[in-house]
């Protein structure tokens, strides 16, 4: 082999191997510091573009995840005030048991006519409850809310509160301004149908509220398993990667130093020129 000065092939060599093994090197740094094994399109192509479309259908379920808890807690609302209004109706049924009493007075009756009354206006108010203003309850019949999951719509019901309780009253209007309504005006029968009313509202609000929390965990489901799905692609893995940090920075030491032994050996040159 001849001896040359111009050319020394074994230091270009050795710089080729540490300039590999740096960028080894940085690899595995920059995958160690940011936890993911793909940190640029050329780790892994293929691998990138799967994760980038598991991340679009992941933010797209968080999406709906949020927008059927906000549908449930309408309906929970919604669910509170019938509720409420059911023990309202109960009780003006008691007053007209009370009030049919041969015993009383036409200062009880006017009495018991006061808070059925008060009552009423009770009910009415209701009528215009809201959720983040939107409105639990229809002015007239049932309407649909429509709740976007991911693409496909369930529909949740503005209950149309004050139809549905008068509809059975054919005296006075159970849910109307409290103007002059009085116990003569209802019949036992008339609120007992108000409050069967009341109890199919809630029932029908009941088994929405169960639909939607059966999309719910379907939904938190698929959120976990792309999630997971995601991680094997992209999530480095720490104790593989660690084991070649290692081998990177042994090898880019021995390099250096075989690039400085390569660059010393045409030394020898300099002797036979002596």
């Amino acid at each position: 082999m001849t001896l040359s000065i111009n050319t020394n092939i074994a230091a270009t060599r050795a710089s080729k191997y540490l300039a590999a093994n740096h960028q080894n090197l940085q690899k595995s740094l920059d995958r160690l510091s940011s936890g993911k094994r793909i940190t640029s399109a050329s780790d892994d192509a293929g691998g990138l573009a799967v994760s980038m479309k598991l991340e679009h259908s992941i933010n797209g379920l968080e999406g709906a995840s949020k927008n059927i808890s906000n549908a449930i807690s309408l309906l929970q609302v919604q669910d509170g005030i019938l509720d409420s209004a059911g023990q309202i109706v109960s009780r003006m049924g008691e007053l007209k048991s009370m009030y049919s009493d041969v015993t009383k007075s036409p200062t009880d009756k006017n009495t018991y006519n006061e808070e059925y009354r008060d009552l009423i206006g009770q009910l009415n108010s209701m009528t215009s409850a809201k959720f983040n203003e939107v409105g639990l309850f229809a002015a007239a019949a049932d309407t649909t809310l429509t709740v976007d999951v991911n693409g496909t719509n369930i529909g949740i019901t503005q209950q149309g509160f004050a139809q549905e309780i008068n509809a059975g009253a054919a005296g006075d209007p159970i849910v109307a301004a409290a103007a002059a309504q009085t116990l003569d005006g209802n019949t036992s029968t008339e609120i007992s149908d108000a409050l069967e009313a009341i109890a199919s509202m809630r029932a029908a609000n009941g088994g929405q509220v169960k639909r939607l929390e059966y999309a719910l965990a379907d939904v938190n489901t698929q959120i976990t398993n792309l999630t997971a799905a995601n991680g094997r692609i992209m999530d480095v893995d720490i104790a593989e990667e660690s084991a070649a940090l290692a081998k990177h920075q042994i090898l880019v030491q021995a390099s250096a130093s075989m690039v400085a032994q390569a660059n010393s050996a045409n030394n020898v040159a300099l002797q036979l020129l002596q």
